[in-house]
């Protein structure tokens, strides 16, 4: 490519210089001629268009994210066919990867790990509210934007949590995921929810605090036989300056059993929000309770936080402080709650000073100004009634108090004040003394209602239970429960009891049946040697047949799909195929005798063929100078591809000097 006669893909797309290579793509810059403006193009290898596995995964990357508009999420515009292969365009995100940045920098500060995991699990969120899980968090999978813009990338294998099934994606020789960050049940090739892609994003923050992940093995098999079976070091046994609000985050979002992990990727960003802010994480409150040492009074992370109402401005008037209707689980918090920038390492002490300094600084500013407040309008303004507006539709609530010239605030802020919403408490209260033109706040009630518990249920019972409730019913991927029978609801979210908005959507899990495992991911592209040995340990005790099969792409001798199919679920110790890579398939070597050299090597070249030139001088009037005389390989034998065929061609006689 020149700049001269620079690439058009399909008469838009200006291919620049190639600024990225994955598994399955080139990743161009280029130039939107139509909105004039940068894009990164990615190309699919030629060699994996072919493929029809390949080209669905490449659709659903393109179809997953195009439906996903967040500032944490690299946004996908565009997708196509052009030549013999198929490209996407997406936003361009100037700057590096995280791994990059890691590489660069060794290991991050613990505010600045949580800062940048905190906004990878707002994007987690948000695709999961949107029913999409990942399923391949890492840190080369993370943008990081020169102006500290942070982006997730790459949902080439995500899936939708309703989905039953892969739709075959599984047979193509691919590994759903990374063995250094997918989920134990991702290793065992389970059904896997929203908490999987928790978990990897654990295994990252874990990498951002110590430099390094907390399971690497020698080869993939290794590191998942890791992920299901070893504890993780501790991240202050080798960095011993970690704050453990932050370990005690790491450690609930890498547990091994799914149940005991965040139940949501808000749970998790809230929780880096509050370390961030110096406050007791959800987790490390958890961690105390259980071992029975939280100090009574202690203010539960996982409880609505009481919202103090104003102090009225009335000397002599004394109101209650009303309680804004707590929602279900954390309040969350506004966006400037945390910083972007990253900061370095707090000491505890150092802020528990701080922050008693500027409390008490706080407070003798507000004091101070109360008085002057007071005493400025002593003779002043009269004090009116304000007029009770308590169950009123918000709207009318609102028209009420401006009349009677009142400021009006409604909480929470992002509430929309309509006829829907109707007024739970004000402050100051109706019948109460106010001054002309102070701010009178309305609390709106909730318009949640509570989660049907329905873990347990028949598919069936859950589904009549969700919707009858007013609720959108999904199912999510089937996953193996020993404790629950085959058919029974084994996870919901959100979880029974709960408040979600009434339309919302429940996804529930299936179980898929006791005592049976599923074949694993992880053996795709392993040694035959390594996938038996793996098949036929615990806990699946399979017993494994092996066959070749000819494959262009795969490296001979490695797994190139099993049958039944990797996810299936089997009993154990039952019969399993796997077939390995015999390498690329022979090909019939053609006639070439009497063709023009171009010609011929053209055709070896199109057979993935080797060329060699032998030259025979003959006389300028022979009818075979520039033709090929004779092959080095008889015409109809099969040979592999890459083998080197000579070819002797007639050239004619240089001319003596």
């Amino acid at each position: 490519m020149t700049n001269q006669n620079p690439t058009v893909i399909n008469d838009r797309y200006e291919l620049g210089q190639r600024i990225g290579r994955g598994g399955m793509a080139d990743v161009f810059l280029a130039r939107d001629l139509l909105l004039d403006r940068q894009v990164a193009l990615k190309v699919l290898f030629p060699e994996h268009a072919i493929d029809p596995n390949f080209v669905e995964r490449f659709r659903r990357e393109a179809q997953s994210v195009a439906g996903l508009n967040h500032p944490n999420i690299v946004a996908v515009y565009d997708w196509g066919q052009y030549s013999n292969t198929y490209f996407m365009a997406m936003e361009y995100v100037k700057g590096r990867t995280l791994a990059e940045h890691l590489r660069r920098e060794q290991q991050l500060t613990p505010r600045g790990a949580a800062n940048i995991v905190a906004k990878i699990a707002n994007a987690l969120a948000y695709a999961h509210r949107n029913n999409v899980v990942h399923r391949d968090i890492k840190p080369a999978n993370i943008l990081i934007g020169e102006n500290g813009d942070v982006k997730v990338a790459d949902f080439g294998i995500a899936r939708a949590l309703d989905a039953h099934h892969d739709a075959g994606l599984t047979q193509d020789g691919a590994v759903m995921g990374t063995a250094t960050y997918f989920s134990p049940e991702q290793a065992k090739g389970e059904g896997l929810d929203l908490r999987s892609d928790l978990y990897s994003l654990g295994v990252v923050l874990y990498e951002l605090l110590v430099g390094k992940p907390p399971f690497t093995g020698e080869n993939a098999l290794a590191t998942a036989y890791m992920q299901v079976n070893e504890a993780p070091k501790s991240i202050r046994s080798q960095v011993p300056s970690t704050p453990a609000e932050i370990e005690v985050v790491v450690s609930k979002c890498i547990a091994k059993d799914p149940g005991l992990r965040y139940s949501s990727a808000e749970e998790l960003r809230d929780d880096l929000g509050r370390f961030m802010n110096g406050q007791q994480t959800r987790a490390m409150y958890e961690a105390l309770s259980m071992q029975g040492k939280v100090t009574p009074g202690t203010p539960n992370p996982n409880e609505a936080t009481t919202v103090m109402s104003q102090v009225p401005r009335d000397p002599n008037a004394t109101a209650a402080m009303p309680a804004v209707s707590p929602v279900a689980g954390t309040t969350v918090m506004p966006a400037t709650m945390a910083p972007v920038e990253d900061l370095p390492d707090y000491d505890r002490a150092a802020m528990n000073k701080r922050n008693y300094i500027i409390g008490a600084v706080t407070a003798g500013i507000v004091l101070i100004g109360a008085i002057v407040f007071l005493l400025s309008n002593m003779g002043g303004s009269s004090a009116i009634t304000v007029p009770a507006v308590a169950g009123q539709p918000c709207d009318a609530a609102k028209t009420t108090l401006e009349q009677a010239g009142f400021v009006v605030a409604v909480t929470p802020v992002d509430a929309v004040c309509d006829g829907v919403g109707l007024v739970q408490t004000q402050s100051p209260g109706g019948g109460d003394s106010a001054i002309e033109g102070e701010t009178i706040t309305l609390a709106l009630a909730a318009t949640t209602v509570e989660v049907p518990p329905v873990v347990g249920l028949t598919e069936q019972a859950a589904r009549a239970a969700i919707e009858g409730a007013g609720f959108v019913f999904t199912r999510g991927p089937d996953v193996i429960d020993k404790t629950f029978a085959l058919g029974q609801v084994v996870l919901q979210n959100p979880a029974g009891r709960s408040q979600l908005a009434k339309g919302g959507t429940i996804s529930v899990n299936i179980s898929g049946g006791t005592g049976q495992v599923a074949i694993p991911t992880v053996v795709i592209g392993q040694t035959t040697e390594a996938a038996s040995a793996f098949l036929q340990a615990e806990p699946y005790a399979f017993v494994v047949t092996i066959a070749e099969e000819a494959n262009d792409t795969a490296v001979k001798g490695t797994v190139v799909r099993t049958s039944p199919v990797v996810g299936q679920l089997l009993d154990k110790g039952a019969p399993v195929t796997i077939y390995v890579s015999s390498g690329p398939k022979p090909v019939s070597m053609p006639t070439l005798v009497g063709q023009l050299e171009a010609d011929a090597v053209a055709r070896l070249t199109a057979l993935k063929l080797k060329s060699s030139i032998v030259y025979v001088d003959l006389p300028p009037t022979d009818a075979n100078v520039g033709k090929v005389i004779s092959q080095g390989t008889k015409a109809g034998t099969m040979v592999a591809p890459a083998t080197e065929i000579v070819l002797t061609v007639g050239r004619t006689t240089p001319t003596p000097s």
